[in-house]
């Protein structure tokens, strides 16, 4: 998860030579690395975790940060490695999202310092390269929802990355999945309701305070579900009158 292809490339603008990081040879080390280490889109990633490995959705210009790992690639003892990442974030360079099993990095204005992926001459998307591109997926590299065994169902795959983006959106952090058991409860739900149909519902089930107060886990939407198609059929009156009664 923490290797750095040796594939693409990253920009750094004549400017960057007056910054602060410059000033400092090991901040400069470590900044230059962030932006190596970023995605140049967005993708799951697998983290391993102490229940095993789960697949994080990490967005364009952010990655998986370890101190650990972050220490032995600088070659840099681990307080340090946290200095300095202290340092770049009060600077404004990037900030660093944590919970208990790992932290995401996101750099800051990375589209101001990489582009969007189009050709600055012409305006036209790259076919495959582009200075911007960073973490170059590797050509037999497969999505990585699922990866490990088979391919994911193509419904499945898409609802669960929906899923994940409105999860970051709604709380802040990346959700962690279970993609075997979450997997097969989405599957099992498409077989049911469209994926539109349940799109909707994971909308509406990230307003319901009754969900909130049970948890915003795959699982709860599952037991849920019934539920919130159920609500939907009724009034706004209805609603409310039964939102009193819970």
């Amino acid at each position: 998860m923490d290797t750095i292809h040796d594939e693409g490339w990253v920009k750094l603008h004549r400017k960057s030579i007056n910054s602060q990081a410059f000033q400092s040879e090991g901040l400069w080390k470590v900044w230059t690395w962030c932006l190596l280490k970023a995605n140049h889109e967005d993708r799951w990633v697998p983290v391993k975790t102490g229940k095993g490995t789960t697949e994080v959705f990490v967005r364009r210009g952010q990655f998986i940060f370890g101190r650990k790992t972050a220490s032995k690639a600088l070659k840099m003892d681990e307080s340090t490695v946290y200095k300095r990442m202290r340092k770049l974030e009060n600077m404004g360079n990037c900030n660093t999202q944590s919970n208990t099993h790992y932290s995401i990095v996101t750099i800051l204005n990375y589209d101001v310092y990489q582009g969007s992926g189009k050709d600055e001459v012409t305006g036209k998307v790259t076919p495959k390269e582009h200075p911007s591109n960073t973490n170059k997926n590797d050509k037999n590299e497969k999505n990585f929802i699922g990866r490990s065994q088979k391919e994911t169902d193509p419904g499945v795959k898409e609802f669960l990355n929906y899923w994940g983006e409105t999860f970051q959106k709604e709380t802040g952090q990346p959700y962690v999945f279970n993609f075997g058991k979450e997997g097969k409860l989405i599957k099992d739900l498409l077989q049911v309701h469209s994926l539109e149909a349940l799109q909707e519902m994971t909308r509406a089930f990230f307003k319901d305070e009754q969900c909130k107060r049970r948890g915003l886990t795959v699982g709860i939407f599952f037991q849920e579900i019934n539920r919130l198609f159920g609500l939907k059929a009724m009034s706004p009156l209805e609603q409310a009158k039964r939102e009193i009664r819970g």
